[in-house]
Parts: structure tokens; C-alpha cells; sequence
């Protein structure tokens, strides 16, 4: 059973009117997972909710929240990849736990931890006692959820889950099945985000046409519901401009077939994507490339598709705006965290921010852009905070797609693609080829 401050109704949120109304909510159990959510809340035992990225586990952990009795405003989400080494992460956690009482804590990957970290947690969940504590005390009343990428199993396997830590989640996993397994509910979140999408920005989108509707019913939403999310975004930055009332499959991005500049050379050889797909390979058919692997993929059809359509684009410059923006959403708008995310300084955000908002229209209007523009953002949510700065990682990516693609095109030509200066790009290509070596 639901909580009682749970309504439902065709394509409507559970509470409409209730304080404890979740976000974003549209008809739709997840194949199971709301009501065993539901169910497991009853009882005091850690809950894993296991899912790919964007499928609604956080949506699942507040059913569990609210469906315990916990006051709405008591839920804490605790991001386990922000924490940028061992001392960060013991200590963060220490914090939430010995202030817990009431809360639900939401652990999000919490696999990306260190092994230390992982192992201390496991312990004071296992034992109800806190650590570092003298004299001895017992956890307050906490409701303890886990969401984990993929299984327990699978983790533990490739050495990133602690079995520690996986034994005191295992119990009765929660598992919430990809969007492409619930088509049933694709258009009902469509419309629930567009609407929550359209209030954000204080415009007025009436709906999809019908060949749009089509179109999502027929895509694959690799990336759940935060790709739907992401993807109505990115559309209503084009149309709301344009004053336009219904969002199409290309505003979508995901026409069949591909769209170039009209300027395109007619015949149109292999992509690179499509060269990539006859190379042989022997991975596992399980394989699930990283955010990182599809970037990659995605920027060398970029490059590919502006080289055919004889166009000159400042691709990386439009990289490091995507990437600025998405770390910034990430954190909400705290520029010292974006700062530090970026291996950079809060002025310098501060002093990039006008010209990457001015260039929006500009990212936003170029179709051979789209992909990229997506999976920016789902790379920038799921890399960890570490090493080296995620600016010089894509940067790096693209430039190696550009000096494999461009041929005879002239260095002055590549450093412009770039946004680079002649010298700042042969130091750049100089430095990768070391790199490589």
C-alpha cells in the first residue's frame, strides 16, 4: 500500500496537492519496483535500489521515504562520487550518520568510494553503532538506501563494491527496469517533464506532434528518463526562440536518419559511427560502454559530419561551454564546487559564464551538435571528481578525432575548430602524441 498522501490518476502525480508529492511522478510502477518500494519501507533493513543511470531510482528511494512515515523534507541524497579521496568520504559520511534521526540517507554510487570508506560504512551498518564515537552509540532512527548502476553481482565483480558493504545492501534488491521496458510510460513523462520544463523557463509549449510522439515511442532512450528530460531541454532552447507551440522530432533529435547543414555535399560516405560499427570486435555482448566511450563516439561523428558538410564549427569551443554548464548544474549553481570540479578557479567560471550563455543559440541551432550536447551532460553527472581535469580529457578526445579526420584541412583551420590559438594547438597535439607513446 501507498501512503495515504498518495493519489493517483491517468497521467497525473501521486500527490497533487500534498506537501510529500513527489516530484515528477507519472503513472507508472516501474514493473514492480514503486510497490516493492512500498512494501520494503515497512521494514528496518538497508535498501538497495539497483538501475542504470536515469531509470527514477531516486524517485524510487523518496517512495521509500515517504512510504515509511518520514517527514517529506527528511530525505538526504548523499553523492558518493563527490568525495575526492578516502578522508573526504569517512568524514562526510560520519557527519550525515551521527545527524540522522528521522532522516532517510540516499547513498548514490556508493561502489565509487574507496575500499576503506566502503568498509567502515558497512560496519556501522552491520553493528547499528556509530564509529569514532566514545562513549558507544547505537545509529539513530535512519532509513538507509543505496542506488548502485548495476547489480550487486556484477559490481562486486569487476572489484568496485566492497563485499562488505554489498552484504549489508543484498538483501532484497530493488531492481527498476530501463524506460525502453516501460514504453507504456515514455509519453506521460514526456508530457510531465515538458510541463515542468516549460513552468522552469516561463514559456508556453502546447505538446509534441503526433510524428514526435511516434518518434519516442520508437526510440531507444538509452538514457532513460534523464535522456527525456534532457533532450526536451535542449529542444525548448531552440523553439522557445522561434515562438513555436509544438516540439518535432528533429527539435527531439531523434529523426530517423541523419540531418546536416543544407549545405552538405549530397553523396554521403560511411560515418563514423558506421565505420566503427564494422570494426570486429569480441567484447562481451553485456558490454555497456561508459558516459566517457559514448562521448568519444559521438564527437567523432561530430567532427565527421561537419568535415562532409564542408562547415567549419568551434567544436571545442562549444565542448567546454557543454561541459561548464553541465558541471555547474551538477552542483547546483555553487561555483567553488564547479570551480574544483574543473581543476580551475570560481573567478575564472565566473568570467566564462557570459560569453558560454551568449553562445547558446549558436550550440543549441546546429543538429550535427546534438548527440554531443546530450552525453556532455551524462558524462559531466557520472565522473568522479578525480585526477585529471575533465576539461583537458574531452578536449583531448575531440582533438584526437580531429587529427585523424581532417585530412589535408590546414592547421590554422583545426586550431579554429579547436578555439585555440596555432601554437596552443601544436603544444596540444604534441602533448598527445606523448601521451600516447
Amino acid at each position: 500500500m501507498l501512503p495515504t498522501n498518495f493519489s493517483s490518476g491517468l497521467g497525473d502525480t501521486f500527490a497533487p496537492a500534498a506537501e510529500g508529492a513527489i516530484e515528477g511522478y507519472v503513472l507508472d510502477n516501474m514493473e514492480g519496483a514503486v510497490d516493492q518500494a512500498s512494501f520494503l519501507a515497512k521494514l528496518d533493513i538497508p535498501i538497495a535500489i539497483v538501475g542504470a543511470h536515469g531509470t527514477g531510482k531516486m524517485y524510487v528511494a523518496r517512495v521509500v521515504h515517504l512510504a515509511s512515515g518520514r517527514e517529506p523534507g527528511n530525505i538526504v541524497p548523499i553523492d558518493c562520487r563527490a568525495f575526492r579521496n578516502r578522508k573526504d568520504a569517512i568524514r562526510g559520511i560520519q557527519k550525515e550518520l551521527k545527524h540522522s534521526q528521522g532522516k532517510t540517507l540516499v547513498f548514490k554510487s556508493p561502489h565509487l568510494m574507496s575500499a576503506d570508506a566502503q568498509i567502515k560504512l558497512a560496519r556501522q551498518i552491520a553493528t547499528r553503532t556509530l564509529a569514532d564515537v566514545t562513549p558507544s552509540r547505537y545509529l539513530p532512527d535512519v532509513k538507509l538506501v543505496a542506488l548502485f548502476p548495476d547489480t550487486i553481482e556484477r559490481l562486486i565483480l569487476f572489484g568496485s563494491l566492497s563485499e562488505k558493504l554489498a552484504s549489508v545492501f543484498a538483501g532484497f534488491p530493488i531492481n527498476v527496469p530501463p524506460i525502453k521496458d516501460r514504453k507504456q510510460a515514455v509519453l506521460r513523462w514526456a508530457d510531465k517533464i515538458l510541463g515542468q520544463e516549460c513552468a522552469r523557463r516561463d514559456c508556453d509549449v502546447k505538446g509534441f506532434t503526433k510524428e514526435a510522439e511516434q518518434a519516442m515511442l520508437a526510440h531507444d532512450w538509452s538514457g532513460n528518463i534523464s535522456e527525456i528530460r534532457l533532450r526536451i531541454g535542449q529542444a525548448l532552447d531552440v523553439v522557445v526562440p522561434q515562438d513555436r507551440e509544438w516540439l518535432t522530432p528533429v527539435d527531439l533529435g531523434i529523426y530517423q536518419g541523419r540531418v546536416f547543414d543544407e549545405r552538405a555535399a549530397a553523396p554521403v560516405p560511411d560515418s563514423f559511427l558506421e565505420i566503427v560499427d564494422k570494426i570486429p570486435t569480441t567484447a562481451d555482448e553485456g558490454y555497456k560502454p561508459s558516459a566517457l566511450e559514448q562521448l568519444d563516439l559521438a564527437l567523432g561523428e561530430a567532427v565527421n559530419n561537419m568535415l562532409l558538410a564542408n562547415l567549419i564549427e568551434p567544436l571545442g569551443v562549444w565542448l567546454s561551454d557543454e561541459l561548464i554548464l553541465a558541471v555547474k548544474s551538477r552542483y547546483r549553481g555553487n561555483m567553488r564546487a564547479t570551480a574544483d570540479f574543473l581543476h580551475t578557479r570560481s573567478r575564472n567560471i565566473s568570467r566564462w559564464m557570459p560569453p558560454v550563455e551568449e553562445r547558446a543559440s549558436e550550440r543549441n541551432s546546429s543538429p550535427l551538435w546534438n548527440e554531443s550536447r546530450r552525453l556532455v551532460g551524462e558524462w559531466a553527472r557520472d565522473v568522479s571528481p578525480n585526477g585529471e581535469s575533465p576539461l583537458d580529457i574531452s578536449r583531448n578526445v575531440l582533438l584526437s578525432h580531429l587529427e585523424k579526420l581532417s585530412g589535408e584541412i590546414r592547421i590554422s583551420t583545426r586550431a579554429k575548430i579547436m578555439g585555440m590559438s596555432i601554437p596552443t594547438y601544436q603544444k596540444r597535439v604534441k602533448e598527445s602524441h606523448g601521451k600516447g607513446k
